[in-house]
């Protein structure tokens, strides 16, 4: 008949590509890109977002990933002892970069940067000596993380950033009416979008969906921004994480880690584990690892805390009203200056939305 096997592709066949998956999520068959050697993965937020992509990590380890960890944590790198100055911002010495080590010397009350560098190094010997980037979250604006990350990126010939928050505060525009500790977020989520253009791929990751209702974040705000980001483009996908897996075990043994050597205990990271292992509700006995933190009743446990997010960074950044009252802001100050002064305008025109609630 003379017709080529592509001419049966109508409306609803099926592509006869090369691609060995129909159902892997879109950021993932991206970052198994041979092209992609070296990926950034770096906090979003502060806390323990950096600790969460230990769930990824395995993943991206077994594509022969080079991972370089960055924390953008609340940890104050001036309480990290034996660990190599990386950089220092000059218009603001609080933005001092460790390099730091399984044998750099950390303050037993939190020290998530130096244990996650012991524990990389018992799971994965031939690559050590592990070290990650600490810095401090709340001295950055986005042109002082612009700056760094374009300094990992040239000394690590960095191909994929890859920034990850506990809760969904990264996704708020501005307007709803509870934000969680959106000039943090919004500063990373920025930073990751204007360097875009020289990478491969960046994408924003959010886990632990429901964790941020105890920063006045809705879970109906939540699932409207996932919505809204996805018809505009920018969803690449999501799995939840199975009990069991090498993800969540490794996830688990790495806080197990943690909680053994230092006396913090995050409450994100435990929803998250407690939800990958079937914990429910807020009235039933809760895991070990959270009792020391969250009474019966505080915390309301649901299967899409282990839900793993993937967001294109600048379909999130354009959407953001926050990155565009700080994105020229040449100090923490007056970045929280222009935000606050913004929220007030919003709310003197009637224009914070009410409290989302989910019928």
């Amino acid at each position: 008949s003379g017709e080529t096997e592509a001419s049966h592709e109508g409306a609803g066949s099926v592509p006869t590509g090369a691609q060995s998956t129909y159902v892997m999520p879109t950021f993932l068959v991206r970052l198994r890109d041979p092209g992609i050697k070296n990926v950034l993965v770096c906090g979003c937020g502060g806390g323990f977002d950096f600790v969460h992509s230990m769930n990824l990590y395995p993943e991206l380890k077994l594509m022969g990933k080079n991972v370089i960890i960055g924390s953008y944590s609340f940890g104050n790198p001036e309480n990290i002892g034996n660990a190599e100055m990386y950089h220092v911002d000059p218009s603001d010495l609080r933005t001092q970069v460790k390099k730091v080590t399984a044998n750099s010397k950390y303050d037993r009350n939190y020290g998530p940067e130096v244990l996650l560098c012991a524990f990389l190094d018992k799971m994965y010997p031939a690559d050590e000596p592990h070290f990650v980037y600490a810095y401090y979250a709340r001295a950055f604006t986005i042109k002082m993380l612009v700056r760094l990350y374009q300094k990992i990126i040239h000394d690590h010939s960095i191909d994929a950033i890859v920034t990850i928050d506990g809760g969904s505060d990264s996704l708020m525009r501005g307007d709803e009416a509870g934000l969680g500790d959106p000039v943090e977020d919004a500063t990373s989520v920025a930073t990751v979008a204007s360097l875009a253009a020289g990478l491969k791929q960046a994408f924003l990751i959010t886990i632990g969906v429901g964790c941020d209702r105890f920063n006045s974040v809705s879970d109906a705000a939540t699932m409207r921004a996932i919505g809204e980001i996805t018809h505009d483009g920018g969803f690449l996908g999501a799995y939840l994480i199975e009990p069991g897996s090498v993800g969540a075990r490794f996830y688990a043994d790495c806080l197990e880690h943690m909680n053994a050597n230092h006396r913090f205990r995050s409450v994100l990271a435990g929803a998250i584990r407690a939800a990958t292992e079937g914990y429910t509700g807020s009235q039933g006995p809760l895991p070990e690892y959270l009792q020391d933190r969250v009474r019966p009743g505080q915390l309301y446990l649901w299967p899409i805390m282990s839900i793993m997010w993937a967001f294109d960074a600048c379909v999130v950044a354009k959407r953001s009203y926050t990155i565009s009252w700080i994105k020229d802001a040449d100090s923490v100050h007056e970045a929280l200056e222009c935000f606050n002064k913004a929220r007030a305008r919003l709310s003197h025109q009637n224009m914070v939305r009410a409290v989302e609630e989910l019928p």
